[in-house]
């Protein structure tokens, strides 16, 4: 009976091992709100991000460009990017943000975004 119990307890500790090293990481994310001056989320706002590659982490080239969702936030999804990266590298991307309103210059930020992690940052608009 106690062969069977320490058969059983090996076989759910394995099990467990395996089932566990299964699990799909969190997806990389970075949202970004774009505010008014009066601090008003905008929605419908053309936001481009821009990998910075000459800072010394060297992100790989990307960039990409979305409206602001009904909520005035624009979602990047940046999995894509971080598959680039070498084994021993810093999982960590910066970026250049830029929001273009109504205005002729776009409002420029910068953004650093993880992997597995939902990064935020905000860009207030000077109108």
């Amino acid at each position: 009976m106690k062969f069977k119990n320490a058969i059983l307890s090996i076989f759910l500790g394995i099990s467990l091992v395996l089932v566990s090293s299964c699990t799909e990481k969190d997806p990389s994310v970075l949202k970004i709100y774009v505010r008014s001056n009066a601090n008003i989320l905008m929605p419908d706002i053309n936001v481009r991000i821009v990998s910075d590659i000459n800072k010394n982490e060297g992100t790989p080239e990307y960039k990409d460009e979305v409206r602001t969702n009904e909520s005035g936030v624009a979602m990047f999804v940046l999995d894509e990017l971080f598959d680039e990266y070498g084994k021993k590298d810093d999982k960590i991307a910066h970026f250049t943000v830029y929001v273009y309103d109504t205005t002729e210059f776009p409002k420029l930020g910068t953004a650093k975004a993880k992997q597995y992690l939902t990064t935020t940052e905000t860009i207030i608009l000077d109108n």
